[in-house]
């Protein structure tokens, strides 16, 4: 009702009373006046008076298309700004605009007033030269060419990948900062990528000798103040790979039930509030997983070392102790500062061979017993969860590996053994928020407010020309029993893919707003403290609490500055997203390029007017154009592009595709339909060799196409790709693309 209230007023773009409404809808009196006063709450209008009136001003983020009209981002619809109204605003700029009556076709529209914010003060991109002075070309598509001062460009030549400070004078301007090197070999994406999102890479010198200064051993004093936890039989699952150990368990039987502990490396001990260490993890908000690279929220010699739950070693740990009864609901939960000694560092890989009915290693037999409960009780746990409602995604992820100089795409499943984890992690992060909730405590909540209603409209409508229904009331059961319906058929990556995209943004807030994706009433983040700031401010509220050391000064200090520390955090998870899923992009395109002309066979995930995607197996997503498919046209109706006595191609079809061409620098893959003629021509142009594994240092080098992107915008395909990207939750329903690390999968819980 509040949409259709706001499109109203959109529609007659003028006030409204009270009592107009009223005989409008035909509303009770008392349900009019609450949509009216959320709506008034959230911007959305405004009131003078009697009358309600949109606001004449509105305020976000701006997208831009190449012909020169863009559109205000806005919480329930976007704003129009014609060509000419945009006054010099850049992609994604802050701005204010002044909404126009509607024209002609009954639309509002807006004009560009104010920019409020720029959203990028640094600028990556590629030098080249004009007649007498030098221009960058960014990397950005959406992005003008900006001028350059001369300092700093001396020695430098055409084609350098660089970083450049943007002057938003009249005229914007650019200044020279970094260079990052040529072309578009992987060290110089990585570090285009590190620029392009402010990534922090180095840690300033103060940081480094706060934590130098840390010692290693832990204080007597310290261990008998503890509970102690080292009798018992706590160890840790993690990748092969894994330093940073910030979770490890443990499981008890009792006589009406069981005790599952869960033990996280206490880093607040060591990074004090106010303090250089704070301070940085703060800025960077979360560790980054990139292909090859990790840029750790923390130091390494506490990441690594004094924090990380090493086997056989004392560390300091903030547990949570959870009693279940036979049903396994929650009948008692316990929380204390402790210490642990893990007997085992465990990985994935041994869990689930065990899990499939091999034996553990010699040196873990030992843990045989307690590991066959635990993977009783959390796949009880997963499947209580389930009928509650919670989301469950299973897309295929991709790890992508640079060894040797050479390029794997490495297609990943899913383990028992990381849901056995997870399933723990959940439950903690769940008792720890009813905690603070039934306490009445400041706290930063993992929310995911549900869909709105614009999305779930377009949603029922894509799943229905696809066979499957949606009630008209929004519930997280009924997409749970669309996505068990769609199980194991062609097209369940493509349902699965439709439901995510009409999720909103899982994010941080100071106030509990419950979360859809999980169906949780109370969810938050308090696992991973080494590599998640949110989780370390948790860990301060709850050690407040047991030391009953919560003043009512520190408790509104914490009330003042959590909102804009959720705000913060939850930006910088963004940008760490955004880059890990660029690079990833950047290395499926350049496995690409290192096979031109094969032959692969994919499935078709989006269909539009230009043409279909597909994507390979090993994660690798093309572009197959119309003109490459023939007489086909896109039917919105269909969801399908309809050829020739009856031909369609759907979303989740089968496709054979050879790939035509591939431009890493812009992320780009270019697909044709595989035609036996056809690909042996392609195949006769390839050079010899191709099918095998080819060393990526002799292939990168300059950029062989130095164009722009000419590609329609993705952001066309509206009707398969809309709404808003879901929660990266760890695997409790949330979609997270191509992996590179095992721990990075169990970073977005």
């Amino acid at each position: 009702m509040r949409e259709t209230l706001l499109e109203f007023f959109k529609k007659t773009g003028r006030p409204h009373r009270l009592e107009e409404i009223l005989r409008r809808f035909g509303l009770e009196k008392r349900e009019a006046k609450a949509y009216l006063k959320a709506l008034v709450r959230e911007g959305l209008l405004e009131k003078k008076g009697s009358q309600y009136f949109l606001p004449a001003r509105v305020q976000g983020p701006i997208s831009l298309h190449r012909d020169g009209y863009g559109f205000v981002r806005l919480p329930e619809k976007d704003l129009f700004i014609p060509p000419g109204y945009t006054q010099d605003a850049w992609l994604e700029d802050l701005v204010e605009a002044r909404i126009m009556p509607p024209g002609r076709d009954g639309k509002p529209w807006g004009v560009v007033e104010r920019i409020l914010k720029r959203a990028r003060e640094r600028v990556v991109g590629t030098l080249d030269f004009r007649k007498g002075y030098a221009v960058l070309i960014p990397d950005e598509p959406g992005l003008p060419e900006l001028r350059l001062i001369p300092e700093g460009l001396h020695g430098l030549k055409r084609g350098s990948r660089i970083v450049v400070k943007v002057h938003y004078d009249q005229r914007p301007y650019g200044e020279f900062l970094e260079y990052l090197g040529e072309g578009d070999a992987p060290e110089t994406e990585t570090q285009a990528v590190i620029a392009k999102y402010g990534l922090r890479a180095e840690f300033p010198e103060e940081v480094l000798r706060e934590a130098e200064a840390i010692p290693l051993e832990i204080p007597e004093a310290e261990l008998a103040r503890r509970q102690d936890f080292r009798h018992l039989r706590v160890f840790t699952i993690d990748g092969v790979d894994a330093k940073d150990f910030d979770d490890a368990i443990h499981v008890e039987r009792l006589p009406k039930g069981y005790r599952i502990g869960v033990h996280i490396a206490d880093v607040s001990h060591y990074v004090k509030e106010g303090r250089a260490l704070d301070q940085e993890a703060f800025l960077r908000g979360t560790s980054v997983y990139l292909p090859g690279r990790v840029l750790p929220m923390l130091p390494e010699r506490l990441s690594n070392g004094v924090c990380s739950l090493k086997p056989h070693e004392d560390r300091l740990v903030l547990s949570v102790l959870v009693e279940l009864d036979e049903d396994l609901k929650v009948k008692r939960v316990r929380f204390a500062e402790g210490v642990i000694r893990s007997v085992a560092r465990m990985t994935y890989t041994e869990v689930e061979a065990f899990a499939e009915g091999f034996g553990l290693p010699e040196e873990h037999a030992f843990l045989a017993e307690d590991l066959n409960l635990l993977l009783d009780l959390t796949q009880r746990l997963r499947q209580k969860r389930l009928e509650a409602g919670s989301l469950d995604f299973s897309f295929p992820e991709v790890k992508v590996e640079v060894e040797d100089g050479t390029l794997h795409l490495i297609p990943q499943e899913e383990p028992r053994a990381r849901s056995l984890i997870e399933e723990l992690m959940l439950l903690a992060n769940r008792v720890v928020a009813e905690h603070l909730v039934n306490k009445g405590l400041p706290g930063l909540f993992r929310v995911h407010e549900e869909p709105l209603e614009e999305a779930y409209g377009k949603l029922r409508t894509a799943l229905a020309r696809l066979g499957y229904t949606l009630p008209e009331k929004l519930s997280s059961k009924a997409l749970q029993r669309v996505l068990l319906e769609a199980k194991g058929r062609p097209e369940e990556p493509v349902v699965a893919n439709l439901v995510l995209r009409s999720l909103r943004l899982a994010r941080y807030a100071a106030e509990n707003l419950g979360h859809f994706g999980l169906a949780m009433e109370h969810y938050l983040h308090f696992t991973s403290p080494i590599r998640r700031y949110p989780d370390l401010v948790v860990h301060r509220v709850l050690k407040a609490i047991l030391r009953r050391s919560l003043t009512p000064a520190k408790k509104v200090r914490w009330q003042e500055t959590f909102p804009a520390i959720a705000e913060h955090a939850s930006e910088m998870e963004r940008k760490a997203e955004a880059a890990e899923r660029e690079l990833t992009k950047y290395y499926m395109a350049k496995w690409a390029e290192l096979h031109l002309g094969e032959r692969f066979v994919g499935k078709v995930t989006g269909v539009a007017s230009f043409g279909a995607f597909v994507t390979l197996k090993n994660g690798v997503e093309g572009l197959v154009r119309l003109e490459a498919l023939g007489p086909y046209t896109y039917s919105e109706e269909a969801l399908a592009l309809l050829g020739p006595k009856g031909k369609r191609i759907r979303l989740g079809d089968e496709m054979e595709v050879v790939i035509a061409s591939a431009n890493p620098r812009l992320r780009q893959v270019d697909l044709v339909p595989y035609v036996e003629e056809a690909s042996a021509r392609s195949k006769s142009k390839t050079q010899k060799g191709q099918g095998k594994e080819v060393d990526m240092r002799k292939v990168v080098g300059p950029p062989k196409d130095k164009a722009r992107d000419t590609r329609p915008e993705r952001a066309t395909v509206n009707t398969v790709y809309f709404g808003e990207w879901a929660p990266r939750e760890e695997k409790a329903g949330m979609h997270r693309p191509v992996d590179t690390r095992a721990k990075r999968r169990r970073r977005r819980r």
